[in-house]
């Protein structure tokens, strides 16, 4: 990954790093929509989703002040960070989260290797290096949890995700203020 950074410019790397969020962020809003009936699971994706929401304006901002347009250039050949699965089993869900947890490491990557080329923008691009490093341990947790839900029950992983976690534990608790 690195060495395909190297070949571009800053305004490349931004762009990337732009459209990859937003790609993120749909990527998260629709696994939460497969887990509608679960809203615990559901709550956390669409934490993650809005995570790379504001990771992309915050990415915007910084376009907009540098290069004085918030037009950016999506660079070819770089593998994206999110692309939408169609999840609908136990088995597609735990597909996505390796996916999902590729994209955060490589989110991760790039932004450490901003850190280290933009010495202006260090701060930003260590917190979001940090922040993608969270999100691939939280993804990391879901994965091993459903993994070893499979071994546990090997039907489970053919199973809809609706049919085996919309039990009445993972729904909304309705907590007193």
């Amino acid at each position: 990954m690195k060495k395909k950074l190297k070949a571009l410019s800053m305004k490349e790397i931004l762009g990337y790093a732009i459209h990859s969020e937003d790609m993120a962020s749909t990527y998260y809003w629709t696994l939460a929509k497969v887990f509608e009936p679960n809203g615990l699971v559901k709550a956390k994706f669409l934490a993650l989703s809005n995570d790379e929401k504001l990771h992309k304006e915050a990415l915007l901002g910084l376009h907009r002040s540098h290069f004085k347009t918030a037009k950016y250039v999506i660079p070819k050949g770089l593998p994206p960070f999110e692309s939408v699965a169609g999840v609908k089993t136990v088995e597609s869900f735990i597909e996505a989260l390796e996916t999902a947890m590729q994209n955060e490491r490589n989110a991760h990557d790039t932004y450490m290797y901003l850190a280290e080329t933009n010495k202006e923008h260090r701060k930003l691009f260590k917190y979001l290096a940090k922040t993608e490093l969270g999100h691939y341990e939280s993804l990391k947790q879901d994965y091993n949890f459903f993994t070893e839900e499979a071994k546990e029950d090997p039907k489970i992983k053919k199973t809809k995700l609706s049919q085996v976690y919309a039990a009445p534990q993972f729904k909304p608790l309705d907590l007193v203020k």
